[in-house]
């Protein structure tokens, strides 16, 4: 195919107002194109024939694309003053937050308008002057959102979606008339798009595809660069293809992942940054190394008897923290041992919560009382999960020794009497051992009779020399005895849905991931003694055993607070290569992925993610002997 050139060629760009659009005009300036460029408001029209005005090849028409009919008349008034259009390039756009019960029928409509009904009438408006000439281009400005139910984008993503299916669907039928048509996802852009969004109740935005936002003049530089080759659909992000991928392929996964944007974007108002802005998007907070129960597979026994006398997180710790929230999405005031043990644990939670994070934490729930659980409901606490690894007495007080059991199930009964419609979450993390594994079904039975959520299945995944061995019930390669936990996990999870709770599960047997669920890159564990490290693993090291095999944790901290301020922290040589090392793994990881088949084939994407773990690099030290990074 003969090289496409710019130069002399008659273009119309919508929103030439937005950053990616004013890109493409300096671009196109650059390479002699003569343009007609048009933005809705009269005044950037206005601005933009003032900035331009030494170049006699623009010529700026405002036209309201939110109006119908203004797309046929701007075709119109393109067509009058440059006599043909050899390219369309369908960039404007518009921004609507609100959840789908706010929705506003006029706003909504107004949405369609820009971004659906406007760009496909020009196109049909341009066709038949295109079709005479023999040829023609359209560049559609597409995106990820209409692929993902992102929670307060709902009718954004739709208009997105229904635009993407006209969009391919003319490409099909104008390519015999010579006229190339090209779709363009570009992903995260770093323009004011945002900002001058549309919202309702003072929604901020959330975007499934995150806020790692490229240049406009190096998303346009590309686009004008593609469109040299062949007609189609152009990923310019490939995070965003994977994560559209997903959505589209393994819906299930794509909620989950979307839970935490939901729960924010259902409970945050505009003027707190959104998860995905934020610097860290979890921190896990370990208030107390201490417990008041004694489990046969706690692996942090021995670290325990170390801190006996210290084992509360100082207020001077908590102190170094607190400037850092609004940079913080979510704090899990869980560790190594009992949080309720903490006074100041509710007080904390409100903090953390009055800062705009998710919050909760992890309890045995033994000492949980009535005045205290109304006052972690009054601190705004998002979620609690409890420890309950047996569905009967004897099951549950054989692993949790020291503990009560009907007096857990009482205390997990009230909180979900005493709350306010869901919140806060209510979860119970079971951990398959071979003491529990066939109550499984028994425990969901438990669950809906208690009012939980949510059950998590945990493996019983972390070692430490003589404690937790021999309990985990996974292994490095399926075996019959897997196959029938498989079956039996399977069952009770069907149970779970049927009585509408929702369940999470590790596998059975290793599934290499680019990055563990902690993910380094964005999170941090800060123990009872101020510590911060990657993770509670690699906080407390020692001898232990992985898929059979004894290994070696090292210990990984990368400064104490408050001595070391936390930003000093987080630049450290320790932990900047700890998040190159997970960075380089989910880029190479991602770049295997974006050059697979957007085919939606589980074979075709089964193909596509072992050939993708085989690419990565090694991950950092101990994190290689990690069940975590397993998917265990």
């Amino acid at each position: 195919m003969k090289t496409f050139t710019f130069e002399n060629k008659h273009i119309l760009v919508t929103g030439a107002g937005g950053g990616l659009g004013s890109a493409f005009i300096r671009i196109l300036i650059e390479l002699g194109a003569q343009l007609v460029i048009s933005d809705r408001s009269p005044e950037i029209t206005e601005r933009l024939q003032s900035r331009y005005a030494g170049h006699n090849r623009i010529i700026a028409v405002p036209a309201d694309l939110s109006v119908p009919g203004e797309a046929g008349k701007l075709a119109e008034t393109a067509l009058t003053e440059l006599g043909h259009i050899d390219v369309l390039i369908n960039n404007a756009g518009i921004g609507y937050h609100a959840l789908m019960e706010e929705v506003v029928e006029d706003r909504m409509r107004e949405i369609y308008e820009i971004n659906t009904f406007s760009p496909i009438a020009l196109a049909r408006a341009l066709m038949p002057s295109m079709r005479r000439r023999g040829a023609g281009m359209v560049i559609n400005i597409l995106s990820c959102a209409g692929f993902i139910p992102t929670p307060t984008t709902g009718i954004y993503g739709a208009s997105k979606a229904a635009f993407s299916t006209m969009a391919r669907t003319l490409r099909l039928e104008v390519a015999p008339a010579g006229i190339r048509v090209f779709n363009f996802y570009p992903g995260p852009i770093a323009t004011s798009f945002n900002t001058n969004a549309l919202r309702e109740s003072e929604r901020s935005g959330v975007y499934a595809c995150g806020s790692n936002c490229a240049d406009p003049d190096q998303i346009a530089g590309k686009i004008v660069a593609a469109v040299s080759g062949k007609e189609g659909d152009f990923w310019l992000d490939l995070h965003s293809k994977w994560i559209a991928l997903t959505g589209t392929i393994w819906p299930s996964l794509s909620d989950r992942r979307l839970s935490r944007l939901r729960d924010y974007a259902i409970s945050h108002r505009q003027g707190q940054k959104p998860p995905d802005e934020r610097r860290w998007q979890l921190w896990q907070i370990e208030t107390s190394i201490a417990c008041n129960l004694n489990c046969i597979m706690c692996p942090w026994k021995e670290e325990r008897k170390r801190h006996l006398m210290t084992g509360d997180m100082s207020e001077e710790v908590w102190q170094a923290l607190r400037p850092h929230l609004p940079e913080t999405a979510s704090v899990d005031f869980t560790g190594g041992g009992e949080p309720l043990l903490h006074p100041k644990l509710a007080a904390w939670i409100r903090d953390a919560s009055q800062a705009g994070c998710r919050t909760g934490f992890l309890t045995n729930g033994i000492i949980l009382s009535h005045e205290r659980s109304l006052e972690f409901i009054d601190s705004g606490v998002d979620w609690i999960g409890f420890s309950v690894d047996g569905a009967t007495a004897d099951v549950y007080e054989q692993i949790r020794k020291g503990s009560d059991f009907e007096a857990l199930c009482r205390n997990i009964a009230a909180v979900a009497a005493l709350r306010t419609g869901k919140k806060p979450r209510i979860l119970i993390n079971f951990v398959l051992l071979p003491h529990n594994i066939d109550q499984l079904e028994k425990i969901v039975m438990l669950a809906a009779e208690l009012g939980v959520d949510q059950i998590n299945f945990k493996q019983c995944d972390v070692i430490r020399g003589e404690h937790g061995r021999d309990y985990g019930l996974f292994a490095s390669k399926e075996t019959r005895e897997i196959r029938r936990f498989q079956k039996i996990l399977g069952r009770a999870r069907h149970l779970a849905r049927k009585k509408r709770i929702e369940t999470n599960a590790f596998s059975f047997v290793p599934d290499e991931l680019p990055v563990c669920a902690q993910d380094p890159r964005s999170s941090l564990f800060v123990g009872h003694d101020g510590w911060v490290s990657p993770c509670i693993n690699l906080a407390m090291g020692g001898s232990s055993s992985f898929l059979g095999k004894e290994v070696d944790i090292p210990m990984v901290q990368y400064g104490r607070l408050p001595e070391q301020d936390l930003m000093a922290i987080w630049n450290t040589d320790s932990c900047r290569l700890v998040r190159e090392n997970f960075e380089r793994r989910s880029r190479v990881y991602n770049a295997v992925l974006g050059r697979q088949s957007f085919e939606p084939s589980l074979i075709k994407l089964n193909e596509a993610l072992a050939a993708a773990r085989k690419a990565m690099p090694e991950p950092p030290a101990g994190c290689q002997s990690c069940h975590y990074l397993y998917d265990i």
